[in-house]
């Protein structure tokens, strides 16, 4: 608590001034504040290839530590991506952006009052991202099979509308198409030439165009069974001038596909 008194010249005193009340001894400290535009409550929806710009007014005391992260991470600036900071605002800028700049922006401050944190939900328009691999070749014949993918994981922020299916012949750089306008995740592919060796590609498409195609492994076109081996062990028994008995062992393949009976052949010696 205080209070002044004066002094002249002669040496005397005047009457004390009132007292100030109580005065608690503490640090001038005020929590962190974030103020951003109404607008950023929304989702922020941009176009592939524009800016998006992030801004707001800050304020505490002492100043408080500026952080931005992007999905958790702590974002570094690089090529595409700048940070303008001055003691009242602070500004995020990302440059051509692309379909992996969706996500989930939060502006952090902290001092020793305290620590604000403020989220902005960000989606780029674009291109679909690959299907959800792996793309699944089964049912392999030497002319036909059967794929099987999912949806693409990152759509550009809108429905898919079709998938593309294409074909290439390892030995060659083209594709041809397999399917132009398909609607399910799934197809046959027929017209393979037997022993050629394909790979297969998807993608997805959206309103804002072609997405990233998911390849297959190479497979080759072939029946998954071959020949059988030959019957093993045969023996003649029950010989008459009109009749006899052959008996032979099973062979010890049956080429991948069960045996479905015997052709029995004969000559004559000469």
């Amino acid at each position: 608590e205080f209070r002044v008194i004066a002094k002249n010249a002669a040496g005397l005193f005047s009457e004390p001034s009132d007292s100030t009340g109580p005065i608690t001894v503490k640090d001038d400290v005020d929590a962190p504040r974030i103020m951003m535009d109404v607008k950023f409550r929304d989702v922020v929806v941009v176009k592939a290839g524009e800016i998006l710009k992030i801004n707001a007014d800050i304020a505490g005391r002492p100043l408080p530590v500026i952080s931005w992260t992007k999905d958790g991470k702590e974002i570094e600036e690089k090529a595409r991506t700048e940070i303008q900071s001055t003691d009242n605002t602070t500004l995020l800028i990302v440059k051509d952006c692309i379909r992996r700049d969706s996500g989930q922006y939060v502006l952090t401050l902290q001092n020793v009052a305290g620590t604000r944190s403020l989220a902005v939900n960000c989606k780029v328009l674009d291109r679909p991202g690959p299907s959800a691999g792996p793309l699944q070749v089964a049912g392999v014949t030497s002319e036909k099979c059967t794929l099987a993918w999912g949806p693409p994981q990152e759509n550009g922020g809108a429905e898919i509308d079709y998938y593309i299916v294409e074909k290439r012949e390892t030995s060659r750089l083209a594709w041809t198409l397999c399917e132009g306008e398909l609607r399910t995740t799934s197809c046959k592919v027929t017209k393979l030439l037997n022993g050629n060796e394909y790979i297969f590609r998807v993608m997805g498409v959206n309103k804002y165009g072609v997405g990233e195609a998911l390849e297959s492994e190479p497979v080759k076109a072939q029946n998954p069974f071959t020949v059988p081996s030959a019957p093993k062990s045969i023996e003649i028994t029950s010989v008459t001038k009109e009749a006899m008995t052959l008996c032979w062992a099973r062979p010890e393949s049956d080429g991948g596909s069960e045996i479905a009976g015997y052709v029995i052949e004969r000559r004559e010696k000469t």
